[in-house]
Order: structure tokens, then C-alpha cells, then sequence
């Protein structure tokens, strides 16, 4: 099987949440973090024939690289590497599912939805920048009911730096959802954002068919007056 562009990027934004990853028989790929604070699933145009687990994917990426139009072939105990005519060829031996942390079976219940609002990428990708530069661990996203806000910051700090982005207007819900910085793996694009009572927030990408289910720091976080 060949594999798409589309999907090599989101394998390498995989392998930033978690070294390893078990592929399963069919077309969606799903990984989580080894604290299992963030969980992606991801609908691929590839069918991957069969469920096998990689230890190093930064590895196996890096193997795929090495060709310009490489062909996967998924054998009982490895994946072969190779180019069409056969003349280059790698392999990687699959590892012990019991030596990787894998996803649950069942995938993330969000549960009732609490807030919901948008996010365009270059919101993101300024906020990203600009929480680096200030060193601000956590990420918030609040509303007074008229206007929604997304802030950089720490919010055990009232010293620290803060910077703000208005979202959106706001629908009378006041809420103050806070999570950490360092949780938010995506892939750079803009996002539809559910959050529930239950502690998560899901990051929806508008072009590709992949979500990001993160914890939220429940203790820091309300809903309502």
C-alpha cells in the first residue's frame, strides 16, 4: 500500500503525543498520551490490512523519508519499506503491544456539552508563539457571556504574563476552561472546540478529519454564574 502526504503529517504530529503507536486493521488511526491527557483520533484514506504495533515511530517516519514514493507492506511479524520496483527495501519488526501505551478500545465518551465556540489557526498560532515567549503553562478560554476570550497565562500566578485573544461573542454562558499548555498537540489549522462537565475538551480540525480530545484542570475551571 502507498501512503498519502496527509497521512504522513499526522502520524509525525502522533508521534509528538506518543512515541509509539498500535496501528489497527482499518482506515482510523487513534494514539494517546503516555499520562493519558490527550487522545486523538484521526479517519485516513489509508485501510491498513492488519493491527500491529511500532515502539520507535519517529523511526519508522524517518525511514519513509528516505523514499520518494515509498510502498508499505505489512507482513505477519514486520513492515516492509520499499520502493515499487523493489530495488530499496527496509524493515521494522513490530513491537510487544504490552511495551507501548495504546489508546481504550472504546475511544472517549465527551459526554454533554457544555461550551462550544471556534477557533481559527491563526489564533492558535499566535497564542502558541506568544505563550512560548512568556514561558505561560496554561491555556484558557473564558466568557463573561458577551464576548469569548482565549488567554495565555498561569493562572496560580498573578504576576505572571497574560496574553488575550476575544474568539467570539459569547452566548450568555460565563465559563473559564483551563488546560495546560504543554497538552495541546494539534496539528496546526483552525478547530471547532466542545468542552464538557466531564473534564474534557474536544478540538475538532475544520480540513482534516482528526480530534483532539484533552483534559481540562477541572479544579481551575467552571461553568455558570
Amino acid at each position: 500500500m502507498k501512503i498519502s502526504d496527509d497521512t504522513v503529517t499526522i502520524l509525525k504530529n502522533f508521534s509528538t503525543i506518543n512515541q509509539s503507536l498500535l496501528f489497527k486493521e482499518g482506515n482510523v488511526l487513534r494514539t494517546i498520551s503516555p499520562l493519558k491527557t490527550v487522545y486523538v483520533e484521526a479517519v485516513v484514506s489509508e485501510d491498513f490490512p492488519k493491527t500491529c504495533a511500532l515502539y520507535d515511530l519517529n523511526k519508522f517516519l524517518a525511514k519513509i523519508s528516505l523514499y520518494k514514493q515509498p510502498v508499505l507492506n505489512f507482513d505477519e511479524d514486520k513492515v516492509f519499506i520499499l520502493t515499487e520496483d523493489s530495488r530499496r527495501k527496509d524493515y521494522i519488526k513490530y513491537a510487544s503491544v504490552k511495551v507501548i501505551t495504546t489508546p481504550p478500545d472504546k475511544g472517549i465518551d465527551l459526554g454533554q456539552v457544555a461550551v462550544s465556540f471556534d477557533l481559527s489557526e491563526e489564533d492558535l498560532d499566535w497564542m502558541r508563539k506568544s505563550a512560548g515567549i512568556s514561558g505561560s503553562p496554561n491555556f484558557v478560554f473564558e466568557s463573561d457571556g458577551e464576548n469569548v476570550w482565549f488567554v495565555a497565562s498561569d493562572v496560580k500566578d498573578d504576576a505572571a504574563d497574560v496574553s488575550r485573544i476575544q474568539i467570539g461573542k459569547g452566548n450568555d454562558s460565563v465559563f473559564k476552561v483551563v488546560l495546560k499548555v504543554e497538552n495541546f498537540k494539534m496539528i496546526a489549522g483552525s478547530y471547532n472546540v466542545s468542552v464538557s462537565k466531564k473534564g474534557v475538551a474536544l478540538f475538532s480540525n475544520i480540513k482534516l478529519n482528526i480530534k483532539y480530545y484533552v483534559a481540562i484542570e477541572s479544579g481551575l475551571s467552571t461553568f455558570g454564574e
